[in-house]
Order: structure tokens, then sequence, then C-alpha cells
């Protein structure tokens, strides 16, 4: 009796053992390689001269968005820009790329240094045209973009070459050809060339006798940049100058029209344009006599040719509206004269002095 006990009590741990052995849950693996830990982000260096923590902050933002860490360039705050040195940063602080953001009065340069590539791409805003391109938000995207145009160009040129290309890190998802085919050319700025209308109420004079003279000046002006500028202009005399004396009387009119290529003087600001010029062109003087008997009265034509030297200074009220002042200083040839019989009682042009007031309008 006692053995077959001991028989049954055997049988039953040797159940329970296995019932244990079953319910265990099994070995723990080791994770995969790939799974231990993220890839560290690239890192991007930045610089804002003169340092502006709003584009800074905002530059930071916008790179985060691609997954890219950023740090501050190591140089000192008074040196100066450096633009195309950029790329000698980047081995020196293990960075993949550099952004340089510099800020003037007159314009904005943004430049991207890419060590994937080794090419410096670089963007220019004009604030004399645009103001409110100065925007930290429009700076940073500008930013971006250059460097995002870099890697595409990159990984274009990778393909053609045979190599796997390097994945987008602001987008791991995305492959080349779901990209739209202009994303890899670098975004190009604005274009500076913009066209003006102006109209001027005109007062001036010279040594010839006729006095105060009036005109009335429109002028359109190109330019197709930042520097120069292509003005056509036309005066429109407005009171014709009188003569007289015993033997009769004048009305004198003189109307010009000038070509003139200007150049943008140093020392601008946003709002302040001074300009200098160098006007060519023709002059029609007419010439209507009026005698007093026994003399015969007599009206007349004459052609010359005409220059002028222009100081202009122009004043943004809008970044479409302006208000200008201009002096003018120059000569008609051959200078045209009045004449009562055989005496020359006036003259006009060599020279003359007008000045001007008013507004133009870019269109």
């Amino acid at each position: 009796m006692r053995a077959r006990q001991a028989a049954v009590a055997g049988l039953c741990a040797l159940v329970m053992r296995a019932s244990l052995a079953a319910a265990a849950p099994p070995p723990a693996t080791p994770p995969a390689a790939d799974d231990a830990a993220p890839a560290a982000a690239e890192l991007v260096l930045i610089r804002v001269v003169p340092d502006d923590k709003h584009v800074t902050a905002r530059l930071r933002a916008e790179l985060g968005v691609m997954a890219l860490d950023s740090a501050l360039l190591d140089v000192p705050a008074d040196a100066p820009a450096l633009e195309t040195e950029l790329l000698d940063r980047l081995d020196q602080a293990g960075a993949s790329a550099a952004i340089e953001i510099t800020i003037d009065e007159q314009r904005i340069e943004v430049w991207v240094a890419d060590g994937a590539t080794g090419k410096t791409l670089t963007r220019r805003f004009d604030l004399a045209l645009d103001p409110e391109q100065a925007e930290p938000r429009t700076l940073a995207i500008a930013a971006v973009e250059l460097l995002r145009a870099s890697r595409l160009e990159f990984a274009r040129e990778t393909v053609h070459s045979g190599e796997a290309p390097a994945p987008d890190s602001s987008d791991p998802q995305a492959t080349e050809s779901e990209r739209p085919p202009d994303a890899d050319r670098p975004e190009q700025a604005p274009p500076l060339t913009r066209g003006a209308l102006s109209l001027a109420p005109m007062i001036g004079g010279g040594p010839g006798g006729l006095g105060v003279t009036t005109h009335i000046e429109l002028a359109g002006r190109w330019t197709p940049g930042d520097r120069f500028a292509l003005r056509v202009a036309l005066w429109l005399p407005s009171l014709g100058n009188s003569v007289a004396n015993e033997q009769g009387r004048a009305r004198v009119f003189v109307g010009m029209a000038f070509i003139e290529p200007q150049l943008r003087l140093p020392g601008g600001a946003p709002w302040f344009h001074p300009e200098l010029g160098l006007g060519l062109g023709a002059a029609i003087t007419g010439i209507d006599g009026a005698a007093n008997p026994p003399f015969r009265s007599n009206t007349s034509v004459l052609a010359g040719f005409a220059s002028h030297v222009h100081l202009g200074l122009g004043f943004a009220l809008t970044p479409r509206l302006w208000a200008r002042l201009d002096g003018y200083v120059g000569a008609v040839l051959p200078q045209p004269t009045v004449v009562f019989v055989d005496e020359v009682v006036a003259g006009y042009g060599l020279p003359f002095a007008t000045g001007s007031l008013g507004l133009e309008i870019w269109i």
C-alpha cells in the first residue's frame, strides 16, 4: 500500500514539473543591431551678421523641421562675413553644412555651404525694392530652401554616377522620382528689373536774359539692376518767356527730350536713393515774334543738341511710391536766341539750370 502511494506521488510531481516548464516564457532574444539606437542628426552651423536673435531663432526652427541640428559658428562677433570661406569651417566643427546671413541697409545676402557637394550657394535680397524681404521667416525659409536644393542636386548627381543616393533628411520616405522636376534647382532671387513713371513741375533759368523758365517733366525709368538705371525724359514748356522792347515783343517756348544713363550713388538707405545721371538729347525752341510797325513779325522754330548733368534724390514713401527732388545743369547748342532786327535781345541754354519736385510710381 505504501509503495502504491509513493508511485502516485512521484507521478504527480512529474506532471506538475512538465506543466511549469511549458508555461515558462521563452528566453529573451537580443535586440537587432539596427534598432539599438537612432542615428545622430546632421549638424548645420549658422551665423547672422550682425547678430539678430529673431532671424537666428527662426532659422533654428526651420532647420528643426528638416530634422537637422544647428549650432552657432565659432567666430568673433565683429568678424567680417565668411561667405565662400564657410566650407573651410565644416570639417573643424564636424558639420555637414553652414548657413550665413549678412544684413545691411540696402541688401541681405544668404550663403549656404554644403559639405556633401563642396559648393557654396548664395541668394541676394534688395531691400530698396522690397523692404519686406527682411522678415525673419522669409530669410530663414530662403536659407533652408537653398540647402534643400543643394542636397537634391547632390542626390541627382549620385544617381547619375550609379551610386545609391543619400536619403533627404527632411523626408526619409521620399524618393527622387517623387519630387517635382524643378525641385533640384536653386531658388533664384526675385528679378531686380523694374520700371517707373514720374511727373514733376520744373522751374529754372539761365544767364541769357529770358528769365524764369518753367516745364512739366514726363519721365520713365528702367532699372536692370540695383546700381544702374536708364531714364527717358520729356520736358514740355508750360509758360513761355516774354521778351519786349520798343521794336516789338516775342514769346519763347523751349522743349527738350533726353535719354539718360544713371548710377546709384553709395550712402543710400532703404528709404533714400541718391543717383547721378548724364542726359543726352535734343531741344526744340519756338519763337513767336510780334513786331511794332514798321518792323515785320516773324515766327521761327530752332533745333539743337541738349545735354545735362542730373543729381536726383529719391525718397521712398512706400515701396511703389517715391517723392523725387532733382537738379539739372546743362546746355543747348547752338544756343537759341531772340533777334529784333539786327540786335540779339535774349538767349537760352548756354548754360541753363533747373530743378523739380515730383512723384515717381514703380510699376
